[in-house]
C-alpha cells in the first residue's frame, strides 16, 4: 500500500515537474505549451456558454425562447426559421470567403474569436432585453397580415436579431473550433488536446443547464419561459464569455500560416465533386444530422418539466446535469483509441 502511494505521488511530482519546465515552451516533439493548452481549453468554456446562449436565440422549431417566452406562434416560428436558413445559405458563403482570403499577422482564425465574439454577446443581451411588451403602446392598433402591430414587429426584430447573430455567432464558434488545426501540424497533439478543451469547455451548457432551473425556482416561481430568468443569467455570463475568449486570442499562436502571396485557385464544382465523394464527410455528416435526437431529447424533457410538473426544479437541474456529461467518457477514450488504431479507422467505426 505504502509503495502504491509512493508510486502515486512520483508520477504527479513528476507531471508537475514536466508542467512547470514547459509551461512557456513546448515540450520534445510537440509544438503547444501547457499555457497554450490551458488558455484554449478553459477559453473555450466562454465560447461555449455563448454559444448555448446563442443557440437559445436561433431560429428552430423548437425554440423555446421565442415560441413560450416572447409569444410567437409556432407556425410563425417555422416560417421565420425558413427565411432564416434561406438567408443563412449566402452568409455561410460570405464567412468561408473571408477566412479564406484572410492573411494577417494574428492568424487565420485568432483574430474573429474577438471580433466576431463581441458583437454575438452584444446581439445576445439586447436580444433578451429588448422592450417587446411595449410595442403595443410605440405601434398603436391595428393589424398587419391579420396579426396585431405590435406582434408583426416583434416577429420581424426576431428576423433581424436572427440574421445578425446567424453572421457572428457561426464567426466566431467556427474561428474557435478550427483554431487547433493551426496551432499544431501534429495530429495526434491535435487528438489530444481537442479531448482536454472538449471535457473543459462542456462545463459551461452543464454549468448553465443547471443554473437555470435552480435560478427558476428562486426567482420566477420555476418558471423556466420567464424573460427575467434570461435578463438576470444572461448578461453576466455573456460578459465573462467575452473575457475567457479573450484568453484564448491572447495565449494562443498560430504555427501553420499561409503567406499573402500563396493563392489556391479551385473551382466550386471541382470541390463540391471531391466533398461529394469523401466517406469521412459523410461520416461527419452522419453524426451531426443524428444529433437531432439529443435535442428534441432536451426539449421532451424541458417540456415534462415545464408542463407536466414530473419533479422539481433541483430534480431537473440533477437530470439535465447527467445528460449533458453523458459523452465524458467518449470524449476521454478518444484519444487513446486514435492513438492505437489511428484517426482514419477511429472515425470509420464511429
Amino acid at each position: 500500500m505504502k509503495k502504491t502511494k509512493q508510486g502515486k505521488h512520483q508520477r504527479i511530482s513528476a507531471l508537475l515537474s514536466n508542467v512547470r519546465q514547459y509551461w512557456n515552451e513546448p515540450s520534445p516533439g510537440h509544438y503547444m505549451p501547457y499555457r497554450e493548452v490551458v488558455a484554449y481549453s478553459a477559453g473555450g468554456i466562454g465560447v461555449k456558454f455563448l454559444a448555448v446562449m446563442a443557440m437559445n436565440m436561433i431560429l428552430s422549431a423548437t425554440n423555446v425562447l421565442i415560441s413560450n417566452t416572447l409569444g410567437v406562434k409556432p407556425m410563425h416560428v417555422y416560417i421565420l426559421y425558413l427565411i432564416s436558413v434561406l438567408v443563412n445559405i449566402p452568409l455561410s458563403g460570405i464567412r468561408a470567403n473571408i477566412i479564406d482570403n484572410t492573411r494577417s499577422k494574428e492568424g487565420k482564425y485568432r483574430p474573429y474569436i474577438v471580433k466576431m465574439g463581441i458583437p454575438s454577446a452584444i446581439v445576445t443581451i439586447a436580444f433578451v432585453w429588448f422592450p417587446y411588451n411595449k410595442f403595443g403602446a410605440l405601434f398603436g392598433e391595428g393589424t398587419i397580415f391579420g396579426e396585431e402591430k405590435a406582434y408583426v414587429v416583434t416577429c420581424a426584430l426576431i428576423l433581424l436579431f436572427n440574421f445578425i447573430q446567424n453572421f457572428f455567432y457561426y464567426f466566431f464558434t467556427e474561428a474557435y473550433d478550427n483554431l487547433i488545426h493551426v496551432l499544431s501540424p501534429n495530429t495526434q497533439e491535435r487528438a489530444d488536446v481537442s479531448t482536454i478543451k472538449g471535457v473543459v469547455y462542456s462545463l459551461a451548457p452543464s454549468i448553465l443547464n443547471l443554473a437555470m432551473p435552480i435560478f427558476a425556482g428562486l426567482l420566477t416561481n420555476d418558471n423556466l419561459y420567464d424573460i427575467r430568468l434570461y435578463r438576470y443569467i444572461y448578461p453576466p455570463i455573456t460578459i465573462v464569455s467575452v473575457i475567457l475568449s479573450i484568453v484564448v486570442y491572447v495565449n494562443t499562436k498560430e504555427k501553420i500560416v499561409q503567406a499573402k502571396t500563396h493563392v489556391i485557385q479551385i473551382r466550386f464544382m471541382d470541390s463540391l465533386r471531391e466533398v461529394l465523394r469523401n466517406k469521412y464527410f459523410w461520416v461527419i455528416a452522419m453524426a451531426t444530422w443524428l444529433g437531432f435526437l439529443e435535442t428534441s431529447m432536451t426539449v421532451i424533457l424541458s417540456w415534462l418539466y415545464s408542463y407536466g410538473g414530473i419533479c422539481n426544479s433541483g430534480v431537473y437541474a440533477a437530470i439535465t446535469l447527467i445528460c449533458q456529461n453523458a459523452g465524458l467518457v467518449g470524449m476521454l477514450l478518444a484519444p487513446f483509441a486514435i492513438r492505437k488504431w489511428g484517426k482514419r479507422v477511429v472515425c470509420s467505426s464511429v
